[in-house]
């Protein structure tokens, strides 16, 4: 059978991109099982973005599969074969020179999304985008301006305006230790994709949410509850319950109609299962159909526990709106640092070492702020 490994260095860039696409769709490693819809993101960020099909093959050549493998047993000072060594110095090229090895592909949760571990359900519905830089620029673009003219009068310039919004990719990182003897045993390798996509989907839930926007992800709570426009207070502040279907009215109506036909509802599950609760005017009509889980007012929601569910006066209790306004940017790659010995708080050895991933992400609204409403109690 033919080496897809071999020659890389005299192929073109087609080349190279037709056999990434063969290695992602045919690429298997003992433990690890990747869904159909991860390679389809694969095949796509090979297809459409730069570098990406030179990491595949760089990161998922069995030679640095197992570079890693004697990279992670040696304790931090690796005895390489030439073929190893090769290989890590292909994947070094493509990554931060700070010593960190790039994930392998298959393992990579930035260039593989294997968030079915845990729920991320503002990654689902918002915009995505993936790159090989620390800051994405986008562009927005506002209405045309329309005018009606009489006869043989001057037209009135109605050009849209253009902005250049920019997300910073910041960096998320994941600490996993072990015993000298689980790393010189063990197939660590094959676990690390659980660990450490389980631990990225969950810090990552929580700052789209409510992230600072400093040295980490902006939420999208943080960057419209400064927008004045966006906010529904409620009508009995810090209260709502079974009677607050006012509420849940005054947001729906709130949004503008031309965000209205995309846009989700968040919030907690908590928030949900009161609103299912909801009824309106004397004949008490349900607020919503509880037999229709997906779908409130005629809009579909998501529950996002990294929203809270305590109706403290002062809390955002839920958010509407057309999440393709907000923008998730990845820098494609995720890197691993080894600690060859960790040591506690006197400086004596555990009898462990210590793998730090890194990842870098960061969001923002890179649309319009109007796009979203959020309650206020």
């Amino acid at each position: 059978a033919r080496n897809l490994f071999d020659g890389l260095s005299r192929a073109s860039d087609g080349e190279i991109r037709n056999r990434a696409r063969e290695v992602v769709s045919d690429l298997r490693y003992d433990g690890v099982v990747i869904a159909d819809a991860a390679r389809e993101v694969a095949l796509r960020h090979v297809e459409t973005l730069p570098g990406a099909a030179e990491l595949v093959m760089a990161t998922s050549s069995p030679d640095y599969m197992s570079a890693i493998r004697t990279y992670l047993r040696s304790g931090g000072v690796p005895v390489f074969t030439p073929e190893e060594a090769l290989a890590v110095r292909a994947s070094m090229s493509l990554t931060s020179a700070n010593g960190g090895y790039a994930m392998p592909f298959l393992l990579d949760p930035t260039l593989v999304h294997t968030g079915s571990i845990g729920r991320n359900p503002i990654r689902a519905i918002s915009r995505v985008e993936t790159g090989t830089q620390k800051v994405w620029h986008g562009v927005t673009v506002s209405n045309v301006t329309t005018y009606w003219k009489g006869e043989g009068s001057a037209f009135t310039d109605g050009s849209p305006t253009l902005a250049g919004p920019t997300i910073t990719a910041e960096q998320l990182t994941a600490y996993v230790t072990g015993s000298f003897e689980l790393f010189e045993d063990s197939s660590l390798l094959g676990q690390l994709p659980g660990l450490i996509s389980e631990a990225f989907t969950d810090a990552e839930a929580a700052a789209f949410v409510a992230g600072s926007g400093s040295t980490a992800p902006k939420g999208i709570v943080t960057a419209i509850s400064a927008t004045a426009g966006c906010t529904i207070t409620a009508t009995t502040r810090g209260s709502f319950t079974t009677a607050s279907s006012a509420d849940v009215f005054a947001v729906l109506n709130a949004i503008p109609s031309r965000y209205e036909d995309n846009a989700t509802w968040v919030g907690n599950k908590t928030t949900f299962n009161t609103i299912r609760r909801q009824v309106v005017g004397t004949a008490g009509v349900p607020v919503v159909d509880m037999t229709d889980r997906n779908s409130l007012l005629g809009s579909p929601w998501v529950s996002a526990s990294s929203v809270t569910g305590l109706t403290t006066s002062g809390n955002v209790l839920m958010v509407y709106g057309d999440f393709r306004n907000f923008v998730i940017y990845d820098r494609l790659g995720t890197v691993v640092d080894f600690m060859p010995i960790v040591v506690d708080g006197s400086g004596l050895p555990t009898g462990q070492r210590g793998l730090i991933a890194r990842k870098r992400t960061g969001s923002d609204v890179a649309g319009a702020l109007d796009a979203f409403r959020f309650l206020l109690v």
